[in-house]
């Protein structure tokens, strides 16, 4: 303790004398010396020595006014483990701890070695497994003999390898894109969850190259094998190049697997055939590596250490303008302690997240730039829910792009949990899935710049979140969303609050070229005011899900309230929420599952089709001040610039001047880089649907209604009799694929009504489920449109059940007094003709619909059969898109009456 109280008087009075500064400080550099006295002239060789040095401090006469700034040096730090902080390394708020590089110098911590001893390939084995065109430039060098034998595995402890600064590829092939399943093999598993698809991984696909493939020591694949937001990587278990078939090793997929599908064959000696490529023998230790340029001419580090920095009950300290690259997982940890920060720091070439932060108070990451993460970026998780107490973490001014490079679904550029973050002035792009994740209550998500995300998956939102009746308080404002188009350009969406998510107030932002901008998956409370909508295909949608299909995970939480008296494990109706949400506490007095409550008031909506809320959503909503069929007369539509003229019709409604010019990056102290540049990825453009190619060719599928001059009986009963020989085959799905079990139709007109009847096949060994709810039990859908109006007809859609109950729906856009009228003159009746079979008679009044036969001998048409127990819908048409989309669907044509 002596000697380290008279080293400490020793530093501040050389410190005070050379510098005339209050904070005290210690130097460290790559050529420093751990037995040197940590000047600037005799520096400290590791930070682990810094901090011992502090340690002593604070146990002799404690921390020097002001605290300490342990300043480094530039250059490269090898670190070969973690720098870790504990307790009693900490600061106190007037005497803070900070590790900061040197002015003007770039310090990297990596947590990785270089290889060297690259030589050609020379093995004759090996060189036959390459491709004929790379041997010669690919190099290989032994990992092993060089002191580095963990080698991780594919999955888990993962090793990265970098050359020039730059992540490399892992062998794959293609080695863009993917390739499809062509058929199953596999079939189903007695027990297995949410599958759809067959659920043993065995299938055929539509490459060729299976036969390279066959002599791989460890080929694996990766896929979207069901849903495109739900990826699995699997080591091959066989290869039958000659059917091209490939089996996976178990755990399967938990949804299955489906044709059409896509995936890619990856961790391939056979598929090193372009330059950036490698692959690890992990038997031998060899890495086999093709250099984008001579392996002379640069570094090649492979990644060794799991993380590079934790920080366990620390406060009070700082890391500032430290690069830190090269760690197989999570990067920098923080938990417990409070005000510590992550300031101008350079993250990139991680295997996992950039930083997580859990428990604590008011940590934040500033002005970083992260970028080639394998994982995602920021997680703040912290506060506490019981008590609503917030965390007061904050992620801002970070730059985080490329993300996502290994775990591409669900990895996101900040995540916040828990009570009270902040993520505010982040520019974030270039990533396969989600921008911003949160849950919990009381966020601010603000002034954020995102675009170039979801570019791997559809169903999918930049910022997101979902399922939790209780998760309110958060709001989402005064970001700007561009250029967000999702997998092949199916769609994606800007803000996804999905499965009943409530109480988020979504304002001032603007959304330009976003498929679907704002998105209210059946939720209850969401305020949506004051955004700005352009070029977004859907702008707005509310649904009435809960009501439907989704209405399972809503009766969990009406259960668990009336048993347990909680929701999610919340007392919901005692304080702080009670008084914080009222209405959240008197739930279940009025409709819980109904969309109620949300506000629509005083958006701007210019360009392409802004509402899609479903007819059965519609009567809960409110709508206020929206600005929908005006221009809103923007400064320079062309240059994107939407701030509005002063003259413009919105301001007569409302509207708030939004202050675009302070989204995103803003120059700073502790901004890492300056400028700032980023390019936008080019939209992806769907392909084309089935209807526009069979539209092309003039080959839209038609059915004739016959002119009949005795009408049938509306019994529910299909008598020969009364039908026509011909009839329309129900046995597509959405996707326009074979499916079964078949339904089939009759149809037949009079020139007053339509008569519509419907044989359905159902599998026996299930009931029947009818309550006339659209989605979650049998039904018959019949979708029509008249096309005297021009595009936009109204689509009138009716629905069928069991029971004999029907619905004239709103939710293809038919206004509501329209279906209300049709509801009064549609008869309809059904019957459960045996377990396997039931069926369904309409007549509809042409009258409700505006056909007159006459005139109108051309009518967009569909025709759904809803299969519960086969958890199926079955079409006439697939028509790739909602089932009432008559105009991706197909038509029928009116028989005169005869004279």
């Amino acid at each position: 303790m002596l000697k380290s109280f008279l080293r400490y008087v020793a530093l501040s009075v050389f410190v005070c004398a050379t510098t005339g500064a209050a904070q005290s400080k210690l130097h460290v550099a790559p050529n420093g010396d751990d037995k040197a006295t940590g000047t600037l002239a005799a520096p400290f060789a590791t930070l682990e020595r810094a901090r011992e040095e502090i340690r002593g401090w604070k146990k002799g006469a404690g921390l020097p006014q002001g605290g300490v700034t342990v300043l480094l040096r530039g250059g490269i730090y090898e670190r070969d483990k973690a720098f870790k902080l504990g307790k009693k390394d900490s600061g106190r708020p007037d005497a803070p701890i900070i590790y900061r590089a040197q002015p003007g110098e770039n310090v990297r911590l990596i947590g990785g070695r270089v290889v060297r001893g690259f030589n050609p390939v020379t093995d004759r084995a090996v060189l036959a497994r390459l491709p004929e065109q790379v041997r010669g430039k690919v190099v290989q060098a032994n990992l092993k003999t060089q002191g580095i034998t963990d080698l991780g595995g594919v999955l888990k402890n993962r090793l990265g390898f970098y050359f020039k600064d730059k992540p490399m590829r892992l062998s794959r092939y293609p080695n863009d894109g993917f390739m499809k399943i062509v058929d199953l093999l596999g079939g189903k598993l007695k027990v297995v969850r949410s599958t759809r698809g067959d659920a043993i991984g065995k299938f055929t696909c539509d490459s060729e190259r299976l036969g390279r493939w066959t002599g791989e020591k460890d080929p694996w694949v990766h896929g979207y094998w069901y849903w495109d937001w739900s990826d699995q990587r699997h080591p091959v278990k066989t290869i039958d190049p000659d059917t091209r078939m490939i089996e996976v090793q178990e755990p399967y997929h938990s949804y299955g697997y489906r044709k059409g599908q896509w995936f890619y064959a990856f961790n391939l000696l056979s598929e090193i055939d372009e330059p950036g490529e490698w692959y690890l023998d992990r038997e031998t230790g060899v890495l086999y590596f093709y250099p984008p340029s001579p392996i002379a001419e640069g570094s090649a580090v492979v990644s060794v250490v799991p993380s590079m920095l934790e920080m366990k009950d620390v406060s009070h300290t700082t890391f500032e303008r430290i690069g830190f690259e090269g760690a197989r997982g999570t990067c920098i940890r923080i938990t417990g302690g409070t005000k510590n920060e992550i300031a101008a720091c350079t993250i990139h070439n991680i295997g996992g997240d950039a930083v997580s932060i859990g428990g604590g108070t008011e940590h934040g990451v500033v002005g970083c730039d992260i970028y080639n993460m394998g994982g995602g970026g920021i997680g703040l998780r912290g506060g506490n829910r019981k008590t609503l107490a917030p965390a007061g973490h904050y992620a801002v001014n970070n730059h985080i792009y490329h993300y996502g490079v290994w775990s591409r679904m669900y990895k996101k550029a900040v995540a916040l949990s828990g009570v009270g973050s902040r993520a505010a002035h982040n520019l974030i792009h270039d990533a396969p899935h989600q921008a911003i994740g949160f849950g919990g209550n009381d966020h601010l998500i603000e002034f954020n710049e995102i675009h170039s995300v979801c570019f791997e998956s559809n169903d999918a939102g930049a910022i997101y979140s979902g399922r939790d009746w209780t998760a309110r308080g958060t709001i989402i404002r005064n970001n700007y969303m561009h250029h967000i188009s999702g997998f092949r350009g199916r769609g994606c969406v800007g803000v996804y609050l999905d499965d009943m998510f409530c109480g988020t107030e979504i304002s001032g932002n603007v959304f330009y070229k976003v498929t679907r901008a704002a998105f209210i998956g059946g939720g209850r409370d969401c305020l949506v005011e004051n955004n700005i909508f352009v070029d977004c295909a859907r702008a707005l949608h509310i649904d009435a899900r809960a009501l439907g299909w989704a209405h399972g995970h809503a009766d969990g939480w009406i259960k668990e309230a009336k048993t347990k008296g909680t929701l999610s494990g919340y007392q919901y109706q005692k304080p702080p929420y009670s008084t914080r949400w009222p209405k959240l506490a008197r739930i279940l007095e009025d409709e819980p599952k109904a969309p109620e409550g949300n506000l629509i008031r005083r958006n701007i909506f210019y360009g392409k089709r802004w509402n899609d809320i479903t007819g059965r959503a519609k009567p809960y909503q409110t709508l206020e001040n929206n600005l929908t069929d005006t221009d809103p007369l923007f400064i320079d539509y062309d240059k994107q610039n939407f701030q509005l003229q002063p003259d413009s019709p919105a301001f007569k409604l409302g509207f708030q001047r939004i202050p675009i010019e302070k989204i995103g990056l803003y120059q700073d102290a502790k901004r890492a880089s300056w400028p700032v540049t980023h390019t936008v990825l080019p939209m992806q453009e769907p392909p084309p649907t089935r209807a526009a190619r069979r539209k092309k060719k003039g080959l839209t599928p038609t059915f004739k209604v016959v002119f009949t001059r005795q009408a049938p009986t509306i019994d529910g009963i299909l008598s020969p009799a009364e039908w026509p020989k011909q009839k329309m085959a129900i046995k597509e799905d959405v996707h326009g694929k074979p499916a079964k079990p078949h339904s089939e139709a009759w149809l037949v007109h009079d020139g007053t009504y339509l008569y519509l009847a419907v044989r359905n096949e159902v599998n026996p060994a299930k009931p029947l489920i009818s309550d006339a709810r659209w989605g979650t039990n049998d039904a018959v859908e019949i979708a029509v449109q008249n096309p005297a109006k021009g595009k936009l007809a109204p689509i009138f859609v009716v629905r069928g059940y069991p029971d004999g109950k029907f619905e004239c729906s709103t939710e293809a856009g038919a206004p509501e007094p329209e279906a209300s009228a049709l509801q009064v003159v549609v008869e309809y009746r059904a019957k459960v003709v045996d377990p396997a079979h039931w069926s369904a008679e309409f007549r509809i009044p042409w009258s409700a619909l505006g056909v007159e036969p006459g005139k109108h001998a051309r009518l967009p048409f569909n025709l759904t059969v809803r299969k519960m127990a086969s958890s199926l819908w079955l079409m006439w048409v697939g028509p790739e898109a909602h089932s009432w989309q008559v105009d991706q669907a197909g038509v029928i044509l009116l028989e005169k009456q005869p004279k």
